[in-house]
């Protein structure tokens, strides 16, 4: 490395320390812009702008130059400027001698107070680029919660056979229900099941009930109540009622948790850079010469390529291929998903409302990505002398696929087991490989096996099979994509052996082959067999063909086992826009006939759907209605299913329409309030409405607003349309009666209300009382003055034309 300064005479005075050698004792430099500070042992500071390789780095950097005339600067104001500071080159005092640096040149040029480094790439920090830069830099309103309750209902009736006079044709009405009651402190689930036959209620089944709240902020979800253990693959989930703690990263939209593969290059002049993810132009941005490094690179899990493309002012390309691989159980590095639960496990549920054991057990499951590369895994559980813990692993092998594996071990009154698990995603352009091998050693034991083996055994069917509750001994299971000699098909494999803890094997095979016939049509086939049983086995294919207005149609055959069926098939499906319908035409001939026909509609306040079917010489009729009821903003709403969250909006006049991501919603009742039932919890919400039917006299803020609901609750959405200010359409002339001209400022007299006068001389005027006197100004200075009165006339317009301003 070579360091020269560069002087001329007239500046020599005023930087005579920059020139001066080691050891000569020099006046300081009294130019404050060029020089911070003067130590005794001859030690500038100095303020220099930084070009890196001729081209300006648009920074002002902070250096202190050596009695010998080399530079130092702090690692931080390097790195600022764009040069790479090396952890190796760090003095004892925290600075970084520009000598130490590899692959860096520079000078200090003192007329113009700037210093000129000549880096290779490998020394330059590079320009990092965000690829989602709109999305990180957009501000999301905090998510709210308003005060109110859901109640999801789903009511279900069938009717005996009606061909049979002998017996009541009404078999009785089932339901199932979802209560919430949401409120800035959480949320209170109530989940449960009812049968009403023969005029009487059968009595109700309890589900789950719950209370959760979420942190956005921490990303972490409270929950008390019912609810299931969150797992690993190679471990199991339990039902518990207790207390839950998990880290939740759906209540952060914005935030992308898989590693993303990282895009790096150099550009020699200043380009323009391009980016195509799946051959889709994903980003296109003008940069500077030099090192730069992409973030947030749109990808999908699974395998894909990434092409860079640099193009300088003469239209010369450079072209990058990266091929990358992501898989959903891999983190970004930093990132840590965890949950821990405590309680007790919950059996027989649906069947029974309370039943839960008296033990009480916990677990706690933790992923951590160490790297962008590395993922680790920790899960662990126990209580009533169960003791299970596992630790594993998940990374890529490049971009052909990824890769993990786990070990766990056991201890449960004296026994002791062990379980391995491994898998292995590949990927090489259309073929795909998945692989999952588990083997479970000596009598390993979990929750779920724990609980299960102490219910008590009411019952025996003779010849019916006993399933073990512990872990499977074995598991293989191995699927195989990969595509055929015609275009736009493919082919699926899959093999899949079990063998449980009692010794019992299964092996099944299956097959599956698809391709697109025409625009709209595509011909399917799959078949499955049981290799331990000759006799089950299953072929399924046929033709299925879109047409306009979503109306489906599909044939083929159907053979399960020694019995083979033709069908025939006719649908349109409903969309969940309000007034929307489908129906459904379906034919299966075989040993048993099965023929059915039914439709449903989404009215306003719920879903109807209804069906009649015969299957063989029976005949049944059956019926549904699925819907909500909400109570939110001093109002109680009829809607369709409320799944997650939901908005009142209130406009405040009726007939108005309502838009929710651009799809209209519906017009708000007698009241101006209208039920918004599918929003979206955590995300960002847009609802806005259609001004042309609110009153002439009414005055709004905004039309458009986000919302983001917490914990699946609703919010109320207000306008705030009011009745405007006293305010007119006032026609002004001058003394000849000629409209004034448009453009002109006009005040209130008295008030600092100020309009604009507008075409033909007519101005909006807000802020008006019974009589006003209004200024207005002309170009040349000069004013006018008029007066007229003003009486409110509710719903209307008010104009007042004629109005002399002399």
């Amino acid at each position: 490395m070579s360091t020269s300064v560069t002087s001329r005479a007239p500046l020599a005075l005023l930087l005579l320390a920059c020139l001066a050698g080691a050891g000569q004792a020099q006046e300081p430099p009294t130019d404050p812009t060029v020089t911070a500070a003067t130590g005794a042992t001859g030690v500038q500071g100095l303020q220099l702008a930084v070009f890196i390789n001729d081209v300006n780095t648009d920074f002002v950097g902070t250096f202190e130059q050596l009695p010998d005339g080399s530079l130092t600067a702090k690692p931080g104001e390097l790195e600022e400027v764009g040069i790479k500071p090396l952890k190796a080159a760090i003095k004892p005092n925290g600075s970084i001698h520009l000598n130490d640096l590899p692959g860096v040149e520079y000078h200090v040029v003192p007329e113009t107070q700037s210093i000129y480094v000549v880096a290779t790439d490998a020394a330059r920090v590079p320009r990092k680029i965000d690829l989602d830069g709109e999305r990180s830099e957009r501000e999301h309103p905090k998510p709210t919660s308003s005060t109110g309750a859901v109640l999801n209902y789903t009511l279900y009736s069938s009717s005996n056979d009606l061909t049979d006079k002998d017996i009541e044709p009404f078999q009785g009405v089932s339901g199932g229900f979802d209560a919430r009651f949401f409120s800035p402190f959480g949320t209170v689930k109530q989940s449960f099941t009812g049968n009403l036959s023969d005029g009487e209620l059968q009595g109700f089944k309890r589900l789950d009930t719950t209370w959760y709240y979420s942190d956005p902020e921490r990303m972490i979800t409270y929950s008390a109540g019912d609810f299931v253990t969150r797992s690993l693959p190679w471990t199991r989930s339990v039902h518990l009622g207790g207390m839950q703690v998990e880290r939740n990263f759906a209540l952060r939209s914005d935030l992308v948790t898989l590693p993303m593969p990282v895009v790096s290059g150099s550009a020699a002049v200043p380009s323009t850079l391009e980016v195509y993810t799946q051959n889709v132009k994903t980003f296109s941005s003008d940069i500077p010469a030099g090192p730069f490094q992409l973030a947030n690179l749109p990808v999908v899990t699974g395998s894909g390529e990434a092409q860079v493309v640099i193009r300088d002012t003469l239209g010369r390309e450079t072209r990058t291929t990266l091929p990358f691989y992501t898989s959903s159980e891999q983190l970004a590095k930093g990132l840590m998903d965890f949950s821990a639960e405590l309680g007790f496990p919950r059996r027989n549920f649906g069947s029974q409302s309370d039943d839960y054991a008296s033990d009480v057990f916990g677990t706690a499951t933790m992923r951590y990505g160490l790297t962008n590369w590395l993922t680790l895994e920790g899960h662990a559980e126990g209580g009533a002398d169960l003791l299970n813990g596992g630790i594993g692993a998940a990374f890529p092998l490049g971009r052909w696929g990824a890769t993990s594996a786990a070990v766990a071990g056991s201890q449960h009154d004296g026994q002791t087991g062990m379980l391995l698990n491994g898998s292995l995603e590949l990927r090489y352009d259309d073929f795909s490989l998945y692989g999952r091998m588990q083997r479970a050693f000596g009598n390993y034991d979990d929750i779920a096996s724990v609980t299960a083996d102490n219910q008590r055994i009411d019952y025996f069917v003779p010849g019916a099979r006993i399933y073990s509750a512990r872990t499977a001994r074995a598991v293989d299971q191995v699927s195989l994509s990969l595509p055929t000699l015609f275009s736009r098909s493919n082919i699926y494999l899959s093999l899949t052996q079990i063998e449980t803890d009692m010794g019992e094997k299964t092996r099944t095979a299956s097959a599956s082959y698809s391709t697109s016939l025409w625009k709209n049509a595509s011909f399917y086939a799959s078949a499955f067999k049981d290799l331990d049983d000759g006799d089950n086995f299953g072929v399924y294919a046929g033709l299925s063909v879109s047409f306009d207005n979503d109306i489906y149609g599909s044939t083929g055959v159907d053979q399960n086992g020694k019995d083979i069926a033709g069908f025939a098939e006719v649908s349109k499906s409903a969309t969940r826009e309000e007034g929307s319908y489908g129906w459904n035409v379906r034919t299966s001939e075989g040993k048993t006939a099965n023929r059915s026909v039914g439709g449903n509609y989404r009215s306003k306040y719920a879903r109807v759907d209804g069906w009649v079917q015969q299957y063989g010489e029976a005949v049944r009729a059956s019926g549904s209605l699925d819907g909500a009821i909400a109570v939110a903003g001093g109002g109680v709403f009829a809607t369709n299913r409320i799944d997650d969250a939901f908005a009142v909006v209130d406009v405040g006049a009726a007939n108005v329409e309502v838009r929710s991501r651009n799809n209209v919603v519906g017009h708000t009742n007698s009241s101006g309030r209208l039920i918004v039932p599918d929003l979206n919890s955590w995300d960002p919400n847009q609802i806005d409405i259609d001004p042309q039917n609110l009153p002439v006299d009414a005055a709004i803020r905004d039309t458009r607003t986000i919302v983001v609901p917490a914990n699946n609750g609703g919010v109320v959405v207000d306008f705030n349309v009011k009745e405007a200010a006293a305010a007119a359409l006032v026609g002004l002339t001058d003394a000849g009666g000629k409209p004034l001209a448009a453009g002109l400022l006009g005040r209130i007299d008295g008030t600092d209300a100020t309009f604009v006068v507008g075409y033909d001389g007519e101005a909006y005027i807000e802020g008006l009382s019974g009589n006003n006197n209004v200024t207005v100004e002309f170009v040349n200075g000069q004013t006018c003055l008029a007066a007229f009165a003003y009486k409110r006339q509710p719903g209307t317009q008010v104009a007042i034309r004629d109005v002399v301003c002399q």
